[in-house]
């Protein structure tokens, strides 16, 4: 195993790093924010795209951590277009990312090659990434933290992050949870073996952002 891998598997044994399947992984602590008012996919001028860039990276910092070794994450799949191949290999070649672990997803029915990087979170480092993967021209890009497995992983007009505890998750969701999504389209994983002693408390709006979407998400 490449030293990805090997970390991935230290604490996601039973997930393979495939971004937009990671809402049906077992055994996370997980949810997903969405940064555009009234779910919106699009930015309405500049300052609502400034203000998405500012969301992307405080729900990072507060997921990974300000100065945490990461690991840089992106997959490469026989679909890809020509333009996302192009894009793709800009991004490995600024941030050194490196081919490593291959694996097939019966979900996707697809073989991905998973290309990594050791890089170190800063606010505001990524935004060219983070303005790519609004514009659709990249995809489940992902950042890990390398001590405590923590996940941050940005889609169009959002994220869904990962903790290492539901402690931890509920900490960033006390901190976030004006951004959780309406509709059905968010939801709220923990691990339930890590639940059977975790004990929180949450102010009185953040347990009604909480139970509309777990009352969603069950319908």
């Amino acid at each position: 195993m490449d030293e990805f891998q090997t970390d991935w598997l230290r604490f996601h044994p039973d997930t393979q790093p495939v971004g937009h399947l990671l809402r049906d992984a077992g055994g996370w602590n997980l949810t997903r924010f969405h940064f555009l008012p009234d779910d919106r996919r699009l930015a309405a001028d500049h300052d609502e795209l400034h203000s998405l860039l500012e969301r992307y990276n405080r729900v990072a910092t507060a997921t990974l951590g300000e100065g945490a070794p990461c690991w840089l994450i992106a997959l490469q799949s026989p679909n890809q277009d020509r333009r996302h191949g192009r894009r793709l290999e800009r991004v490995k070649s600024r941030y050194n990312l490196t081919p490593g672990w291959s694996f097939f997803n019966p979900a996707d029915n697809l073989g991905y090659q998973v290309h990594a990087g050791a890089v170190t979170w800063r606010t505001n480092g990524f935004n060219r990434l983070f303005l790519h993967i609004y514009q659709t021209e990249l995809w489940d890009v992902m950042w890990m933290n390398k001590e405590t497995g923590a996940v941050f992983r940005p889609y169009d007009a959002g994220a869904d992050i990962s903790q290492a505890t539901p402690n931890d998750l509920i900490a960033c969701i006390s901190s976030f949870y004006g951004w959780m999504p309406a509709g059905g389209h968010g939801f709220i994983h923990f691990n339930a073996a890590q639940m059977a002693t975790a004990k929180f408390q949450v102010t009185k709006p953040c347990a009604e952002a909480i139970q509309k979407v777990i009352a969603a998400e069950k319908k």
